[in-house]
């Protein structure tokens, strides 16, 4: 995500230069979304058609049990259905329920991957998309192909071998899973705002948590104040640590809502898929020969996907 947060950075230095160029010194509103989802809502729409189905199914099948032996019949299906059901109870033994063992949890996840010394194949995508409002139209129709060609991003993928990228040896399979810089991951529970794990069919679990809300204070030389439990997991905008040219940041105030991320683990305890939603909104103040301050909001996700060998 370390990539996808300077080019958020030099969308915003590009627009400070461009507007002082115009001579635009009046406040603007700017609304960033960066969204990777689509494909999770397709899904999700995709999903009621099964479940009209189902029941038409279950009514048929409702009499014809319970004209036949229904005692022998229902004492099977019974012994069936209970065998399942212990089996997924002694699966879900192994699912963390607490948020203090869903950090736990979470944290063990993502480091092992991280940390992972096998072969494995990592497909991540981040995807940006930055929208403009209430710019002059002569502004927008220059700024608009730019903004599309400077957040243009493509998939990644690259098969790690004890650590290390086997078409790339530069790629470190701990810098390409969040957090980045190589961090592992420290959740605590005390920046959860909600999480549940979910057994899966493979044995393993889904976990989904939300964090609480925090606040990131730029004072122009470096970031006073940090969202603390959101950097423990992921890489929020940190605006001291990019050079943006010729753009000076007098200040900046950004506010995280509360990011989400969901993360499967298959029943080997191996991560599988991650995915990280990140909204993030604030106000800032910039130079580039004139003051100008903006608005801005939207979001920062991004999906990862592991495939052991």
């Amino acid at each position: 995500m370390k990539q996808e947060t300077k080019i958020i950075a030099l969308v915003l230095g590009f627009l400070f230069v461009f507007l002082s160029g115009f001579g635009l010194g009046a406040t603007k509103g700017i609304t960033v979304n960066v969204n990777g989802g689509a494909a999770v809502q397709t899904g999700g729409e995709a999903a009621p058609a099964t479940q009209p189905a189902a029941p038409a199914t279950t009514q048929p099948a409702a009499p014809a049990t319970t004209q036949p032996a229904a005692p022998a019949d229902t004492t099977t299906p019974a012994a069936e259905a209970t065998t399942p059901a212990d089996n997924a109870g002694a699966s879900a033994g192994a699912v963390p329920q607490t948020k203090a063992e869903i950090a736990a949890a979470y944290n063990k996840a993502i480091n092992d991957a991280k940390h992972y010394t096998g072969k494995v194949t990592l497909k991540k995508h981040d995807i940006i998309d930055v929208q403009l409002k209430d710019l002059p139209a002569i502004a927008e129709k220059i700024i608009t192909p730019v903004i599309a060609n400077l957040t243009k991003t493509e998939p990644k993928e690259e098969t790690f071998d004890g650590g290390k990228g086997t078409a790339d040896t530069t790629r470190e399979l701990k810098n390409w899973i969040i957090p980045g810089g190589g961090r592992d991951a420290a959740l605590q529970e005390a920046g959860i705002a909600s999480a549940t794990a979910t057994p899966n069919g493979d044995g393993g679990y889904t976990m989904v948590i939300t964090l609480i809300a925090e606040t990131s204070t730029f004072d122009g030389t470096s970031t006073t104040s940090e969202p603390t439990h959101h950097k423990s997991i992921m890489d929020p905008l940190e605006l001291g640590s990019l050079d943006l040219g010729p753009i000076t940041i007098s200040n900046a105030d950004l506010r995280y809502p509360g990011a989400t991320m969901t993360a499967t683990v298959d029943g080997q305890g191996r991560l599988v898929a991650l995915k990280q939603q990140l909204p993030l909104e604030g106000t800032g103040t910039g130079k580039a020969g004139i003051s100008i301050t903006l608005n801005l909001g939207g979001s920062m996700d991004g999906t990862y996907e592991l495939i052991y060998a």
